[in-house]
């Protein structure tokens, strides 16, 4: 994720001893080699797509069974009080390095990393573009994303991070542009920073993304996109004039044929083949007029093009499971029994309670397309005024 500076340290301070602990109970066989090969990394999921031990970055992410054996680790993920995405313990063995790269694709353009180091020493190394820092055990970190970084770990010991992933409520980004100290500030100062202790006492209660890919980008979301990147391309004067007018172009065409079929199909499966035509179509003509262009500090333009949003516009693969899910979330629930009147009255105002009619009783209502369709019950009515009907 861009951020204004490279590096943050948040006002966050956590127990070093207890983390050491439970990460303890691990062998080796739980810790994952690194997706891409990279010596020397592995991980350890902690909410993963499903709760399984993955990579994916699409699909529901659940607490997986390393999670639950690890109350503190919970706590700390509960104390952000924010909706979190994949989360892991990542490991990096002695005299390794996480190689030089950048995080460009659709996950991470929205999405921050925070860092909490566990084992680590001052031989352990964080670059960002043209910064570097320690984060030393028991901090909270965050940095920028889109820019080149690299970690070096020239220690004999093993590091290990505990590391999630978030995008951030406005609370959150308050407590980092307001309470948390830049690498730019004044590093001699005191970072006034709250201890999360572990209370045996507390559940550890926290909400995790479940809707985070769309079936078909929408048209503003992707002209927002390749906006952003464009603004990039145009900043950096190394990108030649030719060049940044012709994948200008091409990026303007692929915008204006995806609204229509944006207006035509929206996300429905006819669309899916066009949509498909459209972006291959597109990728091979940005290679071909645009594969010298460079973003200012996050490598090739084309690769961010492609992995930001080409790859990231279509995800098929995910509509059934997010038609379940969301028909899951509109249909209407079951009348409650009389003994929890006093929680209904409580409930959110948004809840949907269907009419306690013989019809509803004997077959569930689903719910329409629209909610100014007919009520499927066959009262006649509009289903937003039926078995639609808000409490």
């Amino acid at each position: 994720m861009k951020l204004p500076h490279e590096f943050y340290q948040l006002p966050f301070s956590f127990d070093v001893g207890l983390l050491a602990k439970e990460i303890e109970q691990f062998t080796e066989s739980d810790w994952v080699t690194h997706h891409e090969g990279f010596q020397g990394n592995s991980a350890i999921p902690l909410i993963s797509v499903n709760g399984e031990f993955n990579n994916d970055f699409k699909g529901p992410m659940q607490p997986t069974t390393a999670l639950a054996k690890s109350p503190y680790i919970k706590q700390i993920l509960a104390s952000f009080g924010e909706v979190l995405s994949r989360s892991r313990l990542m490991r990096l063995a002695p005299g390794a390095q996480v190689p030089l790269h950048s995080d460009i694709n659709y996950h991470w353009y929205k999405r921050v990393r925070v860092h909490i180091p566990i084992t680590t020493t001052e031989q352990v190394q964080f670059f960002c573009h043209d910064k570097q820092v320690h984060m030393g055990a028991g901090e909270c970190w965050i940095f920028d994303s889109w820019k080149l970084h690299k970690v070096e770990n020239n220690s004999n010991q093993y590091r290990v991070h505990l590391v999630v992933d978030l995008a951030g409520s406005s609370q959150f980004w308050q407590t980092v542009f307001h309470d948390s100290r830049s690498i730019a500030d004044d590093q001699s100062t005191t970072l006034n920073s709250q201890f999360v202790d572990f209370n045996p006492d507390s559940p550890a209660t926290f909400i995790t993304e479940q809707f985070n890919a769309p079936v078909i980008m929408p048209v503003a979301e992707v002209e927002y996109l390749t906006n952003e990147l464009l603004a990039e391309v145009k900043h950096n004067p190394v990108n030649q004039v030719a060049d940044v007018n012709a994948f200008s172009l091409l990026v303007a065409e692929f915008v204006a044929d995806w609204r229509v079929l944006w207006l035509q199909y929206e996300c429905t499966k006819a669309g899916w083949p066009h949509y498909h035509a459209l972006r291959e179509q597109t990728m091979i003509k940005a290679v071909q007029c645009a594969k010298s262009l460079q973003l200012t500090h996050s490598g090739s333009a084309v690769k961010a093009f492609e992995q930001l949003i080409i790859v990231a516009c279509i995800n098929v693969e995910l509509s059934e499971q997010l038609a379940t899910r969301k028909q899951a979330l509109t249909l209407p629930q079951k009348p409650p029994e009389r003994a929890n009147l006093a929680s209904v009255k409580s409930a959110s105002a948004t809840s949907i309670v269907p009419k306690p009619t013989a019809t509803n009783t004997a077959r569930t209502i689903a719910a329409p397309p629209s909610r100014n369709s007919p009520c499927p019950c066959g009262s006649g009515e509009r289903y937003k005024a039926c078995h639609g009907k808000v409490s």
